[in-house]
């Protein structure tokens, strides 16, 4: 069981035991008036054969969404099972909306001002969705900074059309934080209470 306040995931062997799991609960949640979320309630087949399963059945294997993460089967460069994790699409479209709005707020602010204000924006969504494995996603946000961040300076008046070339004279004086993995695959076994 992974659980985090009221959210909670539940592995079971087998598939029996997963719906004779789900039957209990759901009768002892009504003793207390309460129901499971059917948007978040599912059974889906997850592992280590979940994936070879799936592509027998010519389908792609279920993924399942947990605290702003997509969680996926997959393999480790060695060809063994392994967990992967990327931030959730709409997480990440939220992220982005929020960013682009700071950006916005700051749009006639000194530069260096608004790189620090990016800064810490990114510095936090690198803290929590810094895990490994999740790269594509914080490279993702990062270069949209980036992008957003030239077009908006360019938009400050009639004469600041910002070439890259500039752009990039800027980044070496006052750089965005580029995106870094907080929490290693090497260290998740040292997040794990048994």
């Amino acid at each position: 069981m992974i659980r985090y306040i009221d959210d909670f995931i539940v592995c079971f062997e087998y598939k029996k035991d997963a719906e004779r799991f789900v039957e209990v609960l759901e009768k002892r949640l009504a003793k207390f008036s309460l129901s499971l979320e059917p948007n978040k309630t599912r059974l889906i087949e997850f592992g280590k054969f979940a994936e070879r399963k799936a592509k027998a059945k010519n389908k792609k294997a279920d993924t399942l969404y947990f605290l702003g993460f997509t969680h996926y089967c997959t393999t480790s460069r060695k060809g063994y099972f392994q967990v992967g994790r990327k931030t959730e699409r709409t997480r990440l479209r939220r992220s982005m909306g929020n960013l682009k709005d700071r950006i916005r707020e700051a749009m006639h602010w000194s530069i260096k001002d608004q790189i620090d204000r990016i800064n810490r924006t990114l510095r936090g969504h690198y803290n929590y969705y810094g895990m490994g494995g999740n790269s594509r996603s914080l490279n993702k946000i990062y270069y949209f900074a980036m992008q957003y961040l030239r077009k908006v300076l360019s938009r400050r008046s009639q004469k600041s059309h910002v070439t890259w070339e500039l752009f990039g004279k800027i980044m070496k004086k006052h750089p965005i934080l580029q995106p870094y993995i907080k929490i290693p695959y090497t260290e998740f076994g040292n997040y794990v209470i048994v």
